[in-house]
């Protein structure tokens, strides 16, 4: 399938989650970039490049190379931060636009450039509450993740 480049102004997605500055790895359907808010240590969001509203319009290929993504995404985590569980949540609520918000989950809480990190609804499903962190520390973590792959 050729690549349908999303419109520029179909949505605001990409600045949104700060495309320009947090990619962590492109592929050619699907970006992989750090969450700007972090949940917990090592949050990503997988976006889908074509705009595309609904899961059932993401083509096979799509499909497939999402499943490429994932499993590289999961092993630079693990690598990375050695999260004990994975979440994906794909809610498409505030942003009407195919993309899966990707929740690494810890039984215990974790430090990353000085910072503690807790994932305070562990078990349970997680609240998606992120705590302030600076620009500096989200980029350190945008490049710890990448160092996985």
């Amino acid at each position: 399938m050729a690549l349908k480049i999303m419109e520029k102004d179909c949505c605001d997605i990409y600045e949104k989650f700060d495309k320009k500055n947090l990619l962590v790895k492109s592929y050619y359907y699907w970006d992989v970039l750090a969450r700007n808010k972090q949940v917990t240590l090592g949050s990503c969001v997988i976006i889908l490049k074509r705009h595309v509203e609904n899961f059932g319009q993401v083509e096979p290929d799509e499909l497939t190379e999402l499943s490429d993504a994932v499993q590289e995404l999961e092993k630079a985590l693990k690598n990375t931060f050695a999260y004990d569980k994975i979440n994906y949540l794909m809610l498409m609520m505030a942003d009407n636009h195919v993309h899966f918000h990707v929740l690494p989950r810890y039984q215990k809480d974790k430090e990353f450039n000085k910072i503690k990190f807790q994932d305070k609804c562990w078990p349970k499903l997680s609240d998606m509450q992120s705590q302030e962190i600076s620009k500096e520390t989200i980029m350190k973590i945008k490049e710890k993740i990448m160092s996985g792959y």
